[in-house]
C-alpha cells in the first residue's frame, strides 16, 4: 500500500492531488506517462474510486492531467506559450519563460509559389521562393513544424546562412528587413500521419494550426508561413480590450 501525505484535518481526495501532484512535481511521474487507474489507486492507497476520481478531476483542472477517451489519464507536457499581444519569435518567447528551445533545419529548396503564397507575398506565379521546413523542441521535444516561404528575390543568399537554432527574423535584418508586423490565422485540426510522425504524436492528434504574414517596416510582405503545433504543448495568450 502507498502512504498519502500526512496532513491532519485534510480531505482524503486533497492527500490523493497533493500526492500525485508531488509525485509528477519530484519526477516519479513524467510528462506523458500513463498514470495508474482510479481502481489501482483507490487499492494502492485503500480509498474510494470516488475520492480518487475527485483528486484527479482537480489535477486535470488545472492541467498537470489530461484524459485520452478509453485510453487513460496521462501526465501533460509543460505547456509553452506565445505571448500573441505582443510580436516575439520562438526563440524569445521561450527565454522570457526559462525555457530550453532548439531547431533543426529539415528542408531548404528553391521552388515556385503557390497560388495563396503568391498572393500573400506579392509575388507572381513565375517567381520563385524559398522554403524552409524547420522542427521545433522545447526541452528537447518538438512541438511545431514549421514551413517559412520567403521571396527569393529579397534573400536568395539566405541559401548559405546557418540556419539551425537562430530564427529568420534575424537573418532577415541582415539583408535590410527588420521585421514589424504580423497577420495571421489560427484553427484546430487534426495532425496529418507526416505531421503526426515529426511531432512524435499520434495521427488525427489536434494541433494548433497557424498561418502568417510577416511584414517588414517599410510594409515589404517577407515571410510567409505554416505552422503546425502540438495541441497538448502549445498555448496562445491574447489581450482583448472592449
Amino acid at each position: 500500500m502507498k502512504t498519502l501525505l500526512s496532513t491532519e484535518g485534510v480531505p482524503l481526495y486533497v492527500k490523493i492531488r497533493e500526492t500525485l501532484r508531488a509525485e509528477i512535481l519530484q519526477g516519479k511521474l513524467h510528462p506523458g506517462q500513463k498514470i495508474p487507474s482510479e481502481d489501482e489507486l483507490a487499492n494502492q492507497y485503500r480509498v474510494s474510486r470516488m475520492t480518487v476520481r475527485q483528486g484527479i478531476l482537480e489535477l486535470i483542472k488545472e492541467g498537470l492531467l489530461h484524459r485520452r477517451q478509453g485510453v487513460g489519464t496521462f501526465v501533460s507536457y509543460p505547456h509553452f506559450d506565445r505571448d500573441h499581444t505582443r510580436l516575439t519569435n520562438f526563440f524569445e518567447s521561450a527565454r522570457e519563460q526559462g525555457i530550453d528551445a532548439s531547431s533543426t533545419v529539415l528542408k531548404i529548396e528553391i521552388s515556385p509559389p503557390t497560388e495563396k503564397t503568391a498572393k500573400e507575398l506579392l509575388l507572381k506565379l513565375s517567381d520563385h521562393v524559398i522554403c524552409i521546413r524547420t522542427l521545433r523542441y522545447v526541452n528537447q521535444t518538438p512541438v511545431t513544424v514549421h514551413d517559412s516561404y520567403l521571396p527569393q528575390r529579397l534573400f536568395a543568399d539566405i541559401l548559405h546562412e546557418n540556419l539551425e537554432n537562430v530564427h529568420l527574423w534575424d537573418v532577415m535584418e541582415k539583408y535590410g528587413y527588420r521585421v514589424k508586423r504580423a497577420i495571421q490565422k489560427l484553427e484546430a485540426r487534426p495532425a496529418s500521419i507526416e505531421i503526426a510522425r515529426l511531432l512524435e504524436i499520434k495521427p488525427g492528434a489536434p494541433i494548433l494550426y497557424k498561418e502568417r504574414k510577416i511584414l517588414a517596416t517599410d510594409g515589404t510582405p517577407v515571410e510567409f508561413t505554416y505552422c503546425y503545433n502540438r495541441g497538448d504543448m502549445y498555448s496562445l495568450t491574447v489581450a482583448m480590450e472592449r
